[in-house]
C-alpha cells in the first residue's frame, strides 16, 4: 500500500514540471499556436487602453505595419533561413521601433498599460500558459 502512495504522490508533484520539462505538452490543444492578429491587439488595446476613435485610426496601420514586420520574421525562423540569435535581436529592434512610434499617439499611462499587457502575453507564452490567443 506503501508503494502505491509513494508513486501517487510522486505523480502529484512531477505533473506540474511537465509544462517546463516538456514545453509542446503545455501547448494550446490544437498544436497551432498562433500569434495575435493586428485586429485583435487593436481591439484589445482599445478596451484595455480607453482608446479614443483617433488614437485608434492612428495607431491601427502602425500596429499592422509591425505585426506583418513580426510575422515575417517568425516565417524566416520557419523557413531555417533566421536564426533563433538573430530572430531575438531583431525582434527586440521591432518592440522597441513599435514602442517609440505608439508613444506619439498614446498618454504615458496608456504606454505604461500597453507595456504591461505586452508583459503579460510574453509571460504567458514563455511559461507555457493556455491565454485566449488574443494577445494576453
Amino acid at each position: 500500500m506503501k508503494k502505491v502512495y509513494v508513486c501517487l504522490m510522486a505523480l502529484f508533484f512531477t505533473l506540474p514540471l511537465v509544462g517546463v520539462v516538456f514545453p509542446v505538452f503545455a501547448q494550446d490543444p490544437s498544436g497551432d499556436h498562433q500569434p495575435p492578429s493586428a485586429a485583435d491587439i487593436i481591439a484589445k488595446m482599445q478596451s484595455k487602453l480607453n482608446l479614443i476613435q483617433d488614437q485608434v485610426n492612428a495607431i491601427t496601420p502602425i500596429i499592422e505595419k509591425y505585426s506583418a514586420k513580426r510575422q515575417e520574421l517568425r516565417q524566416s525562423i520557419d523557413d531555417g533561413t533566421a536564426d533563433k540569435d538573430s530572430m531575438r535581436s531583431q525582434m527586440k529592434q521591432i518592440k522597441a521601433d513599435e514602442k517609440q512610434v505608439l508613444a506619439q499617439f498614446l498618454s504615458s499611462d496608456q504606454m505604461a498599460q500597453f507595456e504591461q499587457m505586452m508583459s503579460q502575453h510574453r509571460h504567458k507564452n514563455s511559461s507555457g500558459g493556455t491565454g485566449d490567443g488574443k494577445g494576453e
